[in-house]
């Protein structure tokens, strides 16, 4: 079948880039789809034979044709109807002597001659064979030149029409030739009147007239239950000889004669079928099929239900499938296996017919299943009708299958290519693959508009071949579609179009779904595919310096440019970039694309190696080989915009990796390295490789931008600004410091000193005037001054046993006790000026400033001007291990170019560059320390403070060195000497060993310093400057709209150290003293974030102090004994004493006047929020106060003598001495003395139940009533006499304490005024506090006689 055409090399029209055309499919009919099936149905109609089992096809008239010139017509008819073949026609097998034979005289106008004779000619004819006679006249047009062009091109149009219909071959042969030269309009219209009147007059009257000679003749047979009887009966009682008579065998299939019932049958049913009496021809075929089945005349009885299914869709056309479906597929079924000689032409005939019904009646969705019952052995045929299936998919009335119609249009594809149609196959493969990509357009667009970001990426990173790859991977059809690209691939090999069959190989390679047997077998072909059509190419892509635009685009291997990250100096350690430096202790950041001036979120010096590492795997199962790995550039400088330039350019210099190997499904690192060497920007576009060492290959590496939305326009159409990540500016005043990490440790013991050192070099051209140091966990760090080198390779040298000697000054004049003025400002300890100014003091931050002082940045105190090109820096580093367990200590350096010092101390923030090291440390336990209270017995005004030291070593003795404390009110002091242990040694008789797993107690006691104790200072802010300041400033921070912004005022410490050893360590005057400061304010700042999160960091400085006056900061000095030499110290802040001075509770009071008014409803909510979060604080950490202690002590014992030797009873002085812990208030109290006799009154209450004396042994005497006051820190003393029975040991502690604050100084209160504690409705405030207090604990003295 030769159907070659252009129409062959095109998609069908409902197809298009956008997709499929939802139109087209509405309104076409599937004919124009494919119009090789039109020119096949129309030549196969053309080409049908009779066949003996129908009378179709079989003539049922005959024209016999004379011409007017003839002498005699009626003699030259005669002749005719004579004639053999004529005699064949009229009595042939089927026919049976029942044609009808029709008389035609035609006259040709050319003969004038003749035209006067025409109607006597006419008259002997229709007088000799009667009606079915008639004349014809044509040729009218004598006259050629005078004709009408419009009436001849009409007339050949007729002609030309008519072939194309019936002969549409042979019409194409005769394109060129006129037809009907001689002819008219006229004639054209007679010629149709003469068939009309052949067909009305005679041949449907004769047919008509057959069909009732027919009915007769087989009415027997169509009576039913009768007639199948006597049929029945015919057959097996003596009908032998009729059935030899009346069947035949051609072939070897059986049928019946021309004058049988059952032929008669078929004959009646196929004219009522012509006639369109569909009904009544039904019944009959239904008839003559039992007895055609009965007779096993497989033939006869396939075509009698072919028709069957015909009349019932000719009759009903919204039937049910099965009603006319089993109909067709049985009559298929016997022309195919049946019959002896297998009819294919008449089965293939039934399913066209069935198809061309349905597609008729718009029953679609039926015609795929009555056309693949083709064989595939039928080669093109299959091929055609499996294209027709796979059309009437997409015109189903719920929406079209695009899946369905890919299928069975990739099976037509094939059978077109077996049968060596190469262009029907490629239009078929093409076709599958533009629906795939339509169909996962439809499934996949929810997902894209979930993510259009990553769509975005991927799709400006891949063509359509590749996109077709992901839509078929998604969607399940990757094997199908590595099929048809393989097969297109093919197709164009043969055709020599190797540019498509190179994109088909390259998109077949991206399907990683395929076995690797087929892979590599696709990758060679690929390969060799390339190598064949251009040798030339390859050859000069393998010089390293082809364009991007002469390689090619390939999905193999993968390399995701969102993994791609651009380094600067890759020898070092450390993550480097711009980061953005905050004051207030924050970790810099890296910076967002939009803060910076330039185009490139990067930025290095001239000269400096810039690393770009690539993520790249192989989706393959099966390794490749990337030779000469490169990436291309993008150059742009800063004075004029430079095109792109080659990678030999001067402006920068590209590294290229000779050989990457990939195993299947192995990612792998590639690191490309570029160096600049003029300023300007440069931006990745793309990477280059040769795949295997033949294919160049180029992809193209891009990111999409942010999403824009500040336009109604972009947010309605996404909308992205350009991407930076994958670019970097070359700047010659940028920074370029190299810096190391010397003899950082990776294991400490707790507390332990180790010294180690930031070495940095300035490799750039110009000096750097600032740089900054900034540490995570300032509490492991201590900082000192820097020192220039010379040399490069200058590295102090590092040991734990000469850098402790060197962090601790030993001296043998360590005070006991020191009273020192001390900062008192919280400052963040995070970052250090190591090279440049900040606004601030050198030394330390003035004891009054501003806000801004407090959160600057710390200065060394012999810090450099600036780093010269080529220099070297060294900043020595102390780590101590703060605190047990595996810790991430991040160390950040920062600097840059601008030699003005504000850059640092002027902002709130700056950019510098900088390069962040993380350092894992793990620190192992060496001691633990714990700090214990207890109440004095013998003086109220005294604590006693224990320290218990576990050594936590398993093999290790640790001698104890020093204690030292430091606290604005109270001095410390041992209650023990060294020797009383009993734990030295031989060698140091003086110093205190514990061994492992052992523990030891310290006690020391704590009693006010000095002038701490003067009762003359009744200022609050004299007692308890600390405290008073935050009272004040949280106050004005809570109440006020004005913020605070004064500082602390310093602060007097008293430091008490105990040498346990030889020689002591100078804690204050040395620079461990300020490390401890930094230590404490680290650990207070983060306390106090935990404590109040509502209150923002920048405003802790102004509001909490960095010593309270009357807490206590613990230091414990220790070294190793053994072989190792090292040394620390431990340490506890914020210790205790359990006196009461709740102070922060004050501050939620609202002042008299000067309290901020506002009037939004956020504001105030704000208010509350804050102040109830101090408040519940303030609960859970308020112990149960007792303002007042008192103290009991017998000062005499005399006897009184009645008769005899023994005393009549005892009587005893004793001083009682009320002691007041607050330094803020006053009280006013009521001591009442009880009698043994009188405990009865405090059962009810609970108290002193314990009570086991003689209730009648003692009693007070006198006055057991006192009112009283005391001052803040003050003490009333009042003598009391009691008498005793007899001599022994009593219980005297029987008291009640009744405590009431002071409203004024000068108040003064009777009796009266004190009673018992009511309850005081007070939200926050501590004043008027009236609670009554009675013993804790007994009270023991011995009576007896001086």
């Amino acid at each position: 079948m030769s159907v070659a055409s252009d129409a062959e090399r095109k998609c069908a029209p409902f197809l298009t880039d956008q997709g499929v055309d939802t139109n087209v499919l509405a309104t076409d009919d599937i004919d124009p789809w494919a119009p090789w099936y039109t020119i096949f149905r129309q030549q196969w109609i053309n080409e049908m034979q009779a066949s003996e089992h129908e009378s179709f096809i079989h003539p049922v008239a005959c024209m016999l044709v004379a011409s007017s010139s003839e002498d005699d017509p009626v003699g030259a008819l005669r002749a005719l109807q004579s004639h053999a073949t004529i005699k064949r026609v009229h009595s042939n097998s089927f026919g049976g002597h029942s044609v009808l034979l029709y008389y035609l005289l035609v006259h040709d106008g050319r003969d004038t001659g003749a035209l006067q004779k025409i109607d006597q000619k006419f008259d002997q004819v229709r007088r000799a064979f009667g009606q079915n006679s008639s004349l014809l006249k044509i040729n009218s047009n004598v006259e050629l030149i005078e004709a009408d062009n419009n009436d001849r091109e009409k007339v050949s149009s007729v002609w030309s029409n008519n072939l194309s219909i019936t002969q549409p071959l042979a019409a194409a042969a005769m394109a060129d030739k006129v037809f009907g030269s001689m002819l008219t309009m006229r004639d054209v219209a007679a010629l149709k009147d003469s068939v009309k009147q052949m067909m009305v007059r005679s041949v449907v009257p004769h047919m008509q007239c057959m069909i009732r000679v027919l009915s007769d003749q087989t009415a027997n047979q169509r009576r039913g239950i009768t007639g199948r009887l006597f049929s029945a009966g015919r057959r097996y009682f003596g009908a032998s000889a009729k059935t030899t008579s009346t069947l035949v065998a051609v072939d070897g299939d059986v049928y019946f004669r021309y004058d049988s019932p059952e032929a008669l049958m078929r004959k009646l049913a196929d004219y009522s079928f012509m006639l369109k009496d569909f009904r009544f021809a039904q019944s009959v075929y239904q008839v003559a099929r039992r007895d055609f089945q009965s007779e096993k005349a497989w033939k006869c009885y396939a075509g009698a239900q072919e028709m069957v299914g015909v009349c019932k869709l000719m009759l009903e056309i919204h039937a049910s499938r099965a009603e006319f479906d089993s109909n067709f597929e049985d009559a298929a079924a016997m022309y195919f296996h049946k019959t002896q000689t297998p009819c294919q032409y008449l089965a293939l005939r039934t399913i066209i017919i069935y198809y061309e019904l349905l597609k008729h009646n718009k029953l679609y969705s039926f015609a795929p299943g009555a056309l693949l019952r083709t064989p595939s052995s039928m080669g093109a045929l299959y091929g055609l009708v499996s294209e027709q299936a796979a059309y009437t998919y997409l015109k189903f009335s719920h929406h079209p299958e695009l899946r369905k119609f890919s299928f069975y249009a990739m099976i037509a594809g094939q059978a077109y290519k077996k049968s060596e149609i190469g262009g029907l196959a490629h239009r078929c493969f093409r076709m599958v693959r533009m629906a795939l990509y339509t169909s996962m357009n439809k499934s996949s667009s929810s997902c894209k508009n979930e993510d259009k970001d990553g769509s975005e990426a991927h799709g400006a990173n891949n063509k359509d071949d590749t996109d077709i790859q992901h839509i078929a991977a998604s969607s399940n059809w990757t094997s199908i579609d590595s099929f048809i690209n393989h097969e297109l691939g093919l197709q164009c090999i043969s055709t020599q179009n190797y540019d498509e069959a190179l994109q088909y190989f390259m998109a077949l390679l991206s399907d990683d779904h395929i076995p690797a047997k087929l892979q590599a077998k696709y990758l060679q072909e690929l390969l060799q595919l390339f190598l064949e059509s251009s040798d030339s190419v390859a050859g000069e892509v393998k010089t390293a310096t082809t364009k991007p635009g002469t390689a090619m685009e390939l999905s193999i291997p993968a390399i995701d440019p969102s993994m791609t990250r651009v380094i600067m100096s890759p020898d070092l350690e450390g993550e480097d970039g711009i980061f953005e430096w905050r004051q207030g202790g924050a970790a810099p950041s890296r910076i967002a694309n939009n803060s910076l001036n330039t185009t490139a979120n990067l930025c290095c010096s001239i000269g400096e190696d810039v690393a770009i590492l690539l993520v790249v795997s192989n989706p393959l199962t099966v390794g490749i080989t990337l030779n000469g790995f490169t990436l291309a550039c993008d150059f742009k400088s800063v004075d004029e915009d430079l095109s792109t330039l080659e990678v030999t350019s001067p402006a920068f210099d590209v590294s290229s990796v000779d050989s990457v190997v990939l195993e299947g499904g192995q990612t792998v690192m590639v690191s490309v390295t570029i160096t600049p060497y003029c300023a300007g920007d440069l931006e990745i576009i793309g990477a280059k490789y040769l795949l295997c060492d033949i294919l160049p290959v180029y992809k193209p590496l891009k990111l999409p931008g942010r999403r824009l939305n500040d336009t109604a326009e972009q947010r309605i159409t996404p909308t992205y600004s350009p991407d930076t990540r994958l670019g970097f500016r070359v700047d010659p005043d940028f920074p370029r410091l190299e810096v190391f990490l010397d003899d950082f440790p990776d294991t400490l013991v707790s507390g332990s000193m180790h010294r180690a050192s930031v070495r940095i070099i300035n490799r750039s051209s110009h000096p750097c005037y600032n740089i900054a140091l900034w540490l995570s966990h300032s509490s492991f760090f201590d900082v000192r001054s820097p020192e220039k080198s010379d040399s490069n390779s200058d590295v102090l040298e590092s040991g734990e046993c000469s850098n402790t000697q060197g962090m601790y000054v030993y001296s043998d004049s360590v005070q006991e006790a020191e009273q020192v003025q001390v900062t008192n400002v919280l400052r963040e300890c995070s970052m250090f000026v190591i090279a440049g100014q900040t606004s601030s003091s050198p030394v330390s931050p003035s004891l009054s400033g501003s806000e801004d002082a407090a959160r600057s940045l710390h200065q060394l105190p012999k810090p450099i001007e600036s780093l010269s090109p080529k220099e070297t820096l060294i900043v020595p580093i102390w780590i101590r291990g703060d605190r047990v367990g595996a810790h991430t200590l991040r160390l950040a350096t920062g600097a840059s170019m601008a030699q003005a010092a504000t850059v640092l101390s002027g902002a709130t923030f700056c950019n510098m560059r900088s390069r962040m090291f993380d350092i894992d440390l793990v620190v192992t336990p060496s001691l633990r320390v714990n700090a214990f209270v207890r109440p004095s017995i013998r003086n109220p005004h005294e604590r006693i403070l224990g320290i218990e030291v576990e050594n936590m070593q398993p093999a290790l003795d640790i001698e104890l060195v020093q204690t030292t404390f430091s606290s604005g009110y109270y001095k410390l002091t041992p209650l023990y000497t060294p020797n009383s242990f009993g734990l030295e040694t031989s060698n140091h008789q003086d110093r205190l060993r514990v061994g492992p797993h052992q523990t030891i107690n310290l006690m020391y006691s704590a009693s006010p310093y000095g002038s701490a104790v003067d009762t003359k200072c009744t200022a609050s802010e004299e007692r308890a400057p600390s405290e008073m300041f935050t009272i004040n400033a949280l106050r004005q921070y809570i109440f006020s709209n004005e913020k605070p912004t004064t500082l602390p005022p310093p602060i007097a410490l008293v430091y008490s150290n105990a040498v346990l050893g030889k020689r002591g360590i100078d804690c204050v005057h040395s620079s461990l003293q300020g490390y401890i400061s930094r230590s404490q304010a680290s650990r207070r700042r983060n306390l106090l974030r935990g404590a109040y999160p509502l209150i923002p960091d920048k405003y802790l400085p102004v509001l909490f102090p960095l010593y309270e006056t009357f807490g206590i900061d613990f230091v414990l000095f220790w070294s190793e004994v053994g072989g190792s030499c090292r040394s620390g110290h431990h340490s506890i802040s914020g210790i205790d004493l359990g006196v009461p001075h709740d102070y922060i509770v004050e501050a939620l009071n609202p002042p008299s006047k000067g309290i901020a008014r506002t009037w939004l409803k956020d504001t105030m909510q704000e208010r509350e929020t804050l102040i109830q979060s101090i408040a519940d604080r303030s609960t859970m950490t308020r112990r149960q106060e007792r303002p007042l202690d008192v103290s009991i002590k017998l000062i005499n014992v005399s006897s009184s003598v009645s008769s005899g030797d023994a005393p009549a009873f005892y009587l005893a002085d004793v001083d009682i001495t009320v002691y007041n812990h607050s330094w803020r208030h006053a009280y006013d109290f009521a001591l009442d003395l009880i009698s043994p006799t009188e405990i009865s009154k405090l059962v009810p209450i609970g108290v002193r139940l314990d009570y086991s004396g003689s209730r009648s042994a003692w009693s007070w005497c006198g006055t057991t009533h006192h009112l009283m006051s005391v001052a803040p820190h003050g003490s009333k003393s009042v003598r009391a006499r009691l008498a005793c029975s007899s001599a022994g040991i009593i219980d005297i502690g029987l008291w009640e304490l009744n405590v009431q604050a002071r409203q004024t100084d000068s108040q003064t209160l009777s009796l009266s005024d004190i009673s018992r504690p009511t309850t005081v409705d007070s939200k926050y405030t501590s004043k008027n506090i009236e609670c009554t207090l009675y013993p804790l604990q007994p009270c023991f003295v011995n009576i007896a006689a001086n």
